[in-house]
């Protein structure tokens, strides 16, 4: 019989806070973020703070040790955010500011972790099941699933509503919309009420679910011959291996394989590799695009806008657990396409954003205006808990009505 691995309590050797290790990780964190583990190089890093790479190695001896400490300087600070308090309130006060401190590095390790050893992937998630438990223990604490008849559902309740939480606050990392840290605090505050609120067992209000049947998915197209087939099942393996793997590590060697053809094939269809990731981003944004635009379609002005917005997350998270991969990568590889895609997929994803948060204004309960940036907001963090929450189950279909539920109660406010 074999034993669970001991997770560590700290992440091994992280830089002394203060410390010029400590300077160089955050510089590192935002380069990390920006341009991904690949593209960084420890010039863009040097240029930063005004030095020689030599004079960097002094520090940290090469480019994965400082990927490496700037992840460690960031699970280190929210493990330390987090230590101490039984408060849900606190708690999600101390993380909400030690997102915003590190608002232009939040996001670095949730697209950039597989690019650790297998050790220091292991820091970051005990880290993780540490600072998620410590929120299942305040919401249960505020009065949530912690009575005689809490079980083993409710526990399950708290870890879900935990996850969504920190996914809500993590998603401040991933915009720059305009917010006071008074006002962020305070809007994540309330979400996290909602949501702890909606742990099994203690009484919350549902979000009202549609009462039509939803609209169809993506037409499926005829079956594909010859050239077509291959280039669209080149898309689709280039897709898998970009999303389990990263851009940098996959081959059109690898690709071709998948499909069972020669790399050379694939060059009919696509100039390099570059232009693969252009196609698979664009099909995505198709994706997402035409959801919006069939969701328009079936309702209406008469149509009441909390149940068309909720019948439009149910759809969203129907996409997301078929096409997660895809998702991921719309959002996790941005930063390797051509400057002239990336602007053009960021206007396409802030146009479907907008439609979004219009809907989210227009759903709001009488007397309770919704700013626009209120809006945007909370658009991004329903929807970190759709697909943040989905990677966390596998993206495996019964965890679909759960993020449903807890998206839609981030969505509206109750």
């Amino acid at each position: 019989m074999t034993s669970s691995p001991v997770l560590p309590t700290r992440f091994p050797d992280a830089p002394p806070p203060g410390s010029r290790r400590a300077e160089i990780a955050l510089v590192a964190a935002e380069e990390f973020t920006r341009r991904g583990y690949h593209a960084t190089r420890v010039e863009h890093i040097a240029d930063r703070l005004a030095v020689t790479p030599g004079a960097l190695y002094r520090y940290v001896p090469g480019k994965y040790a400082m990927f490496r400490d700037a992840v460690a300087t960031l699970v280190g600070e929210l493990d330390d955010a987090t230590s101490g308090s039984d408060d849900l309130a606190h708690l999600v006060a101390s993380v909400t500011r030690a997102t915003l401190t590190h608002r232009s590095r939040a996001a670095l390790y949730r697209w950039q972790i597989r690019y650790l050893t297998p050790e220091d992937r292991a820091a970051v998630v005990a880290a993780d099941i540490r600072i998620r438990q410590r929120f299942s223990d305040a919401i249960r604490r505020d009065g949530a699933a912690s009575g005689p008849g809490a079980g083993p559902a409710a526990r399950t309740g708290t870890r879900g509503a935990a996850g969504a939480i920190l996914a809500c606050i993590a998603s401040l990392g991933h915009h720059r919309i305009e917010v006071t840290e008074a006002g962020a605090v305070a809007l994540m505050q309330s979400i996290a009420a909602d949501l702890a609120g909606s742990t099994p067992g203690v009484r919350s209000t549902p979000t009202p679910r549609a009462e039509h049947p939803p609209a169809p998915g993506p037409t499926a197209p005829g079956r594909l011959r010859g050239g077509a087939a291959t280039r669209e099942g080149a898309i689709t393996a280039a897709i898998a291996r970009f999303h389990s793997s990263g851009y940098d590590e996959v081959t059109m060697e690898a690709i071709g394989a998948d499909v069972g053809v020669a790399a050379s094939a694939l060059y009919r269809h696509f100039p390099g590799k570059s232009a693969l990731l252009t196609a698979a981003v664009d099909r995505t944004a198709t994706l997402v695009s035409e959801l919006l635009d069939r969701h328009a379609a079936l309702h209406g002005s008469g149509d009441d806008p909390a149940r068309a917005l909720v019948d439009l997350l149910d759809q969203y998270v129907s996409i997301s657990f078929s096409h997660g991969p895809e998702l991921m990568l719309y959002h996790s590889e941005l930063g390797t396409l051509d400057p002239d895609d990336r602007r053009r997929i960021r206007r396409s994803q802030l146009q479907q954003l907008e439609r979004w948060a219009g809907l989210v204004r227009e759903a709001a309960p009488a007397g309770s205006a919704v700013g626009d940036a209120t809006a945007r907001i909370r658009v991004h963090a329903a929807l970190a808990v759709v697909l943040d929450g989905g990677q966390g189950s596998g993206f495996h279909p019964s965890a679909t009505a759960r993020l449903g539920e807890l998206a839609g109660l981030t969505l509206l406010s109750h």
